[in-house]
């Protein structure tokens, strides 16, 4: 027996040994590693490259020395390696443990993900007009608006700033030219995800990049807030490589004023103005401009702690920022931060994503007429009274309002912003629980709820000793409002995709939820019995305590948004590619017969270079798309109510002793009242040559917007008012696009790249009426100020392009200096012989083309760039010439007004005497840049950089610098105001160490 039982152990041990090795050869086959590093072409290590198993949420990024560890389910199993720049690679593990990837550099960023509607894409799967902008490409620049950060960096985007040099002033952004008469211009803002965000909420170190989503199909998503173009924010998120990543950037900026006007200084007064009769000594020398102005300074602090991993990551900033204005009063000093939180659970099934974002910022606000007065000031006069040293001196008489000096130091004017926006989204992987294979299928859920809350609390006082307030026969006034916004949403978005052999398709259908709420109060009062307390007890004054006087005002309004929306995309091979999309939307801010409104588009995209006939090209042509799209957009953006019938007062009246407020309708209510619809068409080309070293885009677009927004004239009866606000009118934009970069260099140790961007812009009035409302066929706009009213600049008329300048063609002056002008029979007449039949076009202000060259150099540590700007082909009023560049004016004048207009008696006259080309081209900033690789224990890397700003402009305009004149917007190239705001010039010096 014991022999048997000895075979019988045997026998055991042998079936114990082998279903031991059958488990650890099935664990190890659940759980394969697979190793390695990688590298660029140079055999550089590339960090934070994407390491993902196909098909699974399983994954890593490179460490610091571009080494990867990742347990993969199978032996059998692919990995997929990406990183921004490089082209993707699909490597089959086939039983491998250890990998050596060298990834080649994409130049033209096929891979490069673009962020659209409701999603992202790959650059190559784009099939509509769509611009990237990554943060390696931003302009360094220090301002309270980021979007300045891509000025002149998207073709047919214009981003201009008349007021750089003011801390609290925000630049007006348009995409593809005008598209509205009263709707608003500015585009869609959304970050991450969420539109309606506040860029002013944004620190510049948070951004990682924009995309501008430029036509029609690409905005229609958006539906009633598509026209004027889309602008995706996307934030910096957590870092994944296993390490906790701190880091500090800091930048000091001073913004000099450029000298533009050439004014009178005390001694040129006195030889000029005083002998000619025309002035008046008052005993003093001032340099106005010298006292009201400083040089600006603003500093930016920003801490930043960011870490995790593939599944869980994080990143905090807080930022600190304070910046005086050029100006010797304004001012801004703001406290921000910006947490981004994202997890996703071991399965793979659920993802979580939070993002919070407070500000608060202590605002002292710029008067811009300071420096209007400060030009104006007879410069003879003192800045004290002479006969009181307690008071400043009284500018009461003289063109200038009051004494710019004593405006910046005896004034108040502060606001308090607060800023909070948060977002936080869910995301479920749904095939895991539906499928027990899903293959290459992927379908998700997601739910995401915002709020963004906004306030701005103002505080206004002149206190008893201001000689404004003294002319006015007050004993101080002072003001409070107060300004809330809400706004709330909530965005369910489902994705659906799957390759069938060659044919890939991907669907996605959403709903979105918006509910914005406004509301404020005011309230003001005079004449309070001492100055300590300024605006901080509005009951104590006088004033207010008169009979009927009201002094205070509230109000509140709203509007939601409902949405249904979806689009599906269709390739084959990535060769042939369709999408279409659907958005049907309702606003509360439409007539009861107009509530909901359908936005198609379609878009579609061919690569040719993908055609066996092309195959001949691959040997220098690395890709050739062509793609064609058109859409359907709409544009809301007006004051709510407006199609309904409001009541409103109309005074107080005396009845029996006591005082009653008559109410009756506010104005004509319109059921009818609808959003303003886009029909965009764009036909683009996408190309890189040579591996991709030379790419670039061209686009041909065409938008006519139908329904036009406004004011129409109406009869009475049977209207209640003589105006009602309707849809009325279509105007037509259209232009050609390009955008072309060429890496001319790249070597080791020194790389040159060159971009270059650039618009045309064509604009027509197509007509102003419907079969219902008809309107005139022209609009006279931009009226000229006193002391000589009564004028107006330009003309919209149908089938004109906007910015069309409307008056008096010049023709010389008489010996005894009156104006001589053109009739419009061609012959020469007097000025005051001349009607306004005899006006003519004569120029316009709307550029025919926008464009900007970058230089980017780098070699070794070392990089630097150059960026320039142009504008050709508009004119521009030249304003400043108009009121004070002629003798007659009361105040101070310009220097030409006694040697190039020294023959000219008469006040001046509207007219293309006035008119310059405004054409030039601009040094926009330098940049000089050094970085440090450190690699040490507690110290990664510094960089030190340093950039200027507005270095110079050659231009044959004599006026301010034309790049600070409005160029976008319904009036391009003219002003009628006498407000002015010097142009600055920026140099910065910035640090970022990375520890």
């Amino acid at each position: 027996m014991k022999p048997l039982q000895t075979e019988n152990s045997s026998w055991r041990k042998v079936l114990t040994l082998a279903v031991g090795l059958a488990c650890t050869l099935d664990v190890a086959a659940q759980n394969f590693n697979v190793k390695g590093s990688v590298t660029d072409q140079n055999g550089e290590p590339i960090i934070g490259a994407t390491i993902m198993e196909e098909g699974t949420k399983n994954g890593v990024v490179t460490d610091i020395d571009g080494h990867f560890t990742l347990p993969v389910t199978s032996a059998k199993s692919r990995i997929r390696v990406t990183y921004i720049g490089y082209k993707t690679q699909e490597i089959p593990v086939a039983g491998k443990s250890d990998f050596n990837v060298k990834l080649q550099e994409d130049a033209a960023n096929l891979d490069e993900v673009v962020v659209v509607g409701y999603g992202t894409m790959d650059k190559k799967e784009l099939t509509s007009a769509v611009s990237h902008v990554s943060s390696k490409n931003f302009t360094q620049v220090a301002s309270v608006d980021p979007s300045m950060m891509i000025q002149g960096k998207v073709a047919g985007v214009s981003i201009t700033n008349t007021g750089a040099g003011d801390p609290n002033n925000q630049a007006s952004i348009q995409v593809r030219g005008v598209s509205s008469r009263a709707a608003g211009l500015g585009p869609l803002i959304v970050i991450d995800g969420v539109p309606g965000g506040n860029l002013t909420n944004l620190n510049p170190n948070d951004i990682e990049s924009y995309d501008v989503l430029k036509d029609g199909a690409a905005s229609a998503i958006y539906g009633t807030r598509g026209s004027n173009g889309v602008i995706l924010v996307t934030t910096k998120k957590g870092a994944r490589d296993g390490n906790l990543h701190t880091s500090y950037s800091g930048s000091i900026a001073l913004d000099v004023i450029k000298k533009d006007l050439d004014m009178l200084s005390p001694d040129e007064y006195r030889a000029n103005r005083l002998a000619s009769g025309t002035g008046y000594d008052l005993g003093g020398s001032t340099d106005w401009m010298k006292e009201v102005s400083r040089v600006g300074v603003r500093t930016v602090h920003t801490l930043t702690l960011s870490g995790g991993n593939i599944k869980s990551n994080y990143r905090a900033s807080v930022d600190y920022r304070d910046a005086k204005g050029i100006d010797k009063y304004s001012g801004r000093q703001e406290y921000g931060a910006r947490i981004s939180l994202n997890h996703t659970t071991n399965s793979g099934l659920i993802t979580f994503g939070l993002n919070i974002a407070p500000r608060v910022a202590y605002r002292k606000n710029a008067t811009w007429d300071v420096f209007r007065n400060a030009l104006e000031a007879n410069p003879t006069t003192p800045i004290w009274d002479p006969q009181n040293p307690a008071l400043y001196y009284n500018f009461k008489g003289q063109p200038a309002d009051w004494n710019p000096i004593e405006q910046e130091k005896r004034r108040k004017d502060t606001g308090t912003t607060k800023l909070i926006d948060w977002d936080g989204t869910v995301k479920l992987n749904l095939f895991p629980l539906l499928l027990t294979n899903p293959g290459k299928q992927v379908l998700t859920t997601q739910l995401t709820f915002a709020d963004h809350q906004y306030d701005n609390y103002n505080q206004w006082f002149s206190p008893s000793t201001n000689t404004r307030t003294i002319n006015a026969g007050r004993d101080g006034e002072a003001s409070q409002n107060y300004k809330k916004e809400s706004l709330h949403s909530l965005e369910w978005i489902n994705n659906y995709s799957n390759s069938f052999g060659n044919h890939n398709v991907k669907a996605m259908f959403g709903y979105s939820y918006q509910e914005a709420q406004y509301s404020g109060f005011n309230a003001e009062n005079k004449d309070f019995p001492n100055d300590a307390l300024e605006d901080n007890n509005l009951g104590t004054g006088k004033f207010m305590k008169k009979k009927d006087e009201l002094g205070m005002g509230s109000y509140k309004n709203g509007y939601k948004l409902i949405a249904f929306f979806g689009r599906v995309s269709y390739d084959w091979k990535g060769r042939y590619m369709l999408t279409a999309s659907l958005r049907h939307e309702g606003s509360t801010k439409f007539g009861e017969h107009y509530k909901w409104g359908n936005f198609p588009a379609v878009s579609a995209g061919w690569r040719i270079s993908d055609e066996a006939f092309m195959a001949g090209t691959k040997s220098w042509l690395t890709d050739l798309k062509l793609r064609a799209d058109f859409g359907v957009t709409g544009n809301q953006d007006f004051e709510s109510y407006k199609s309904l019938d409001t009541m409103t007062g109309f005074g107080y009246y005396m009845y029996n002793g006591k005082s009653y407020q008559v109410w009756g309708p506010g104005k004509n209510p319109n059921p009818d009242l609808h959003w303003e619809k886009g029909k965009n068409w764009n036909v683009g080309l996408d190309w890189a040559l040579f591996n991709g070293n030379l790419f670039g885009s061209f686009n041909y677009f065409n938008r006519t917007q139908q329904d036009l927004l406004g004011d129409y004239n109406v009869t009475v009866p049977p209207y209640l008012f003589t105006t009602t606000f309707v849809n009325v009118g279509t105007m037509r934009n259209s232009g050609f696009e390009f955008d072309v970069t060429w890496n001319a260099i790249k070597k080791k140790d020194f790389t040159y790249t060159l971009n270059v961007v650039g618009a045309t812009m064509g604009n027509e009035f197509v007509k102003f009426s419907n079969s219902k409302f008809v309107g005139q066929d022209f609009y006279y706009m931009v009226n000229t100020q006193d002391p000589y009213p009564f004028h107006t600049l330009q003309r919209i008329e149908k089938g004109r392009r906007i910015g069309s300048f409307y008056m008096w063609k010049y023709a010389g002056i008489t010996p005894d200096g009156k104006w001589i002008v053109y009739d419009k029979d061609g012959d020469k007449v007097l000025a005051d012989n001349a009607t306004d039949d005899d006006r003519q076009y004569v120029g316009n202000g709307l550029p025919k083309f926008t464009g900007s060259m970058t230089h980017s150099f780098r070699y070794k540590n070392l990089d630097a760039s150059l960026f320039f700007q142009t504008a050709l082909g508009f004119d521009i009023f030249n304003i400043h010439d108009f009121y004070y560049g002629i003798k007659n004016f009361q105040g101070n004048v310009m220097d030409k007004a006694y040697s190039k207009n020294l023959a000219v008696t008469q006040n001046p006259i509207v007219s293309d005497y006035f008119l310059e080309p405004g054409d030039y081209l601009k040094l926009s900033s330098v940049s000089l840049g050094y970085t440090l690789d450190m690699k040490k224990k507690y110290l990664s890397s510094v960089r030190i950089y340093a950039t200027a700003t507005n270095l110079f402009t050659i231009t044959k305009f004599s006026g301010v610098d034309p790049s600070t004149y409005q160029l976008n917007g319904l009036t391009p190239g003219a002003t009628g105001s006498r407000t002015y705001y010097p142009s600055t010039r920026q140099f910065m010096l910035g640090l970022q160490v990375d520890f």
